[in-house]
């Protein structure tokens, strides 16, 4: 940064050095120009991996609404359709069978909560990030082109 000899004059570049880099109406790419093709790069795989991201919580939401809707047919198949109170069981297995039955129902409705409360919380707000930053990204390239 500064050799001995210099005296003041190497510490006043020091100074002048940390000032410019802390200012905060530098650009995006003033210190980087010679690294911009690597940062190009680098900016592009964290979009790309944050698509591939979004992507799997996707296909993660699909698969949670299709095990709801899997378990409550396997309810609803399951479930008696009594038409009378002779028809009521009366066995403690077949009382525990439609317990099973309705608790499995209720853990279908908490998966397709999962899947409704991570696509509106995870996957939108992913998306959201996702534009944003190309969106930067794509302004910081074409002030780069520009100068």
């Amino acid at each position: 940064l500064f050799r001995s000899g210099q005296g003041g004059a190497g510490i006043a570049r020091l100074h002048y050095r940390i000032a410019r880099t802390n200012t905060a109406a530098m650009s995006w790419g003033t210190e980087l120009w010679d690294q911009f093709d690597n940062l190009e790069k680098h900016t592009q795989w964290g979009i790309d991996f944050l698509e591939k991201f979004a992507k799997f919580v996707k296909e993660r939401i699909e698969i949670e609404q299709n095990y709801a809707k899997q378990i409550r047919t396997l309810v609803k198949k399951y479930n008696p359709k009594r038409s009378s109170k002779d028809e009521e069981p009366r066995f403690t297995t077949c009382l525990a069978f439609y317990s099973i039955l309705n608790e499995l129902n209720d853990y279908a409705g908490q998966r397709e909560v999962v899947a409704e409360e991570v696509g509106h919380r995870v996957f939108g707000e992913i998306m959201r990030y996702s534009q944003d930053l190309k969106t930067e990204r794509k302004s910081h390239l074409q002030d780069r082109k520009s100068t």
